[in-house]
């Protein structure tokens, strides 16, 4: 009898990594999983016990975080997928952010992802596996108020090309998810920490930048009181059709939001999208 094809996940503990997690499971996958901090554990095994493996990893250091991987990868017998769907997403003007939040989140959103496949490509050179990375819309179209999380994702979107053209001699697919706004506990806490920035800007921050501000937070609150994000769930039907299509298609776009936003990055120049993304964020209200 053949083994059962077997998963890590890494960033497992979020809304979209315990819906993946959940997925990877229903599908008979063998799962191993990281989560963002130690009190996470025994939370995720008490509703996910079949787990065959939890650690916690911190993705904001990932020289350690390669050492993490290549460990838990080892206890694994095989590694058949790989899926990392761990992000962070800090709101600031590109003026206003602090470096150390920058680099922090270049180093969570992208640089740990190289650190994760550095770590698991021999596993899955073995195995003919297939490496799943969770990008963003953000990664082709800009948006305001968001420079630490664009840069990042634009990074990523380069990256996944690189590793895709050099692991294609080895059958190994590398894919990348590309979400809309997803309902979760990530994105309602953004909006609470949105509601304290703009409470607190400067007077000259204020004049400057409160208007992006709010029109961000105005859409955000409008889009989750309506319904309108997408659920966790259809991320992580995206991740599941992405191991399981043969072959894969390069990227999964997940949600409408994300699909007209990235036809903009395929038929607009830079002029027409600055434009029509400073529409957006100067609608109604002020």
């Amino acid at each position: 009898m053949n083994a059962k094809p077997a998963a890590l996940l890494v960033g497992a503990n979020g809304g979209m990594g315990r819906a993946v997690a959940q997925a990877l499971l229903d599908a008979d996958y063998a799962l191993a999983a990281t989560v963002s901090r130690q009190a996470a554990i025994d939370p995720f095994l008490a509703d996910y016990p079949s787990c065959k493996a939890v650690e916690a990893v911190d993705l904001s250091d990932a020289v350690a975080v390669r050492k993490r991987i290549a460990g838990l990868s080892d206890q694994l017998e095989r590694i058949d997928a790989v899926v990392v769907c761990s992000a962070i997403a800090p709101c600031a003007p590109a003026e206003m952010v602090a470096i150390e939040e920058f680099r922090r989140t270049i180093e969570i959103n992208c640089t740990s992802a190289l650190a994760i496949y550095q770590a698991t490509i021999p596993h899955l050179r073995k195995t003919g596996g297939r490496f799943v990375l969770t990008g963003s819309y953000s990664g082709k179209v800009a948006t305001p108020v968001m420079a630490s999380y664009v840069a990042s994702k634009f990074a990523l979107e380069g990256l996944t090309d690189v590793l895709r053209q050099e692991a294609k001699g080895w059958d190994v697919e590398i894919v990348l998810i590309q979400p809309g706004a997803l309902d979760t506990q990530m994105m309602h806490r953004t909006q609470e920490d949105l509601g304290h920035t703009i409470a607190n800007l400067s007077p000259e921050q204020e004049d400057r930048y409160g208007d992006l501000y709010r029109q961000m937070k105005y859409r955000a609150d409008e889009a989750l009181a309506n319904g309108t994000y997408s659920s966790p769930q259809a991320a992580a039907a995206g991740v599941l059709q992405a191991l399981q299509d043969n072959p894969p298609s390069t990227r999964y776009a997940i949600g409408d939001d994300a699909r007209s936003m990235l036809n903009l990055a395929k038929t607009c120049s830079d002029r027409e999208i600055d434009t029509i993304i400073l529409d957006i964020y100067r609608s109604p209200p002020v």
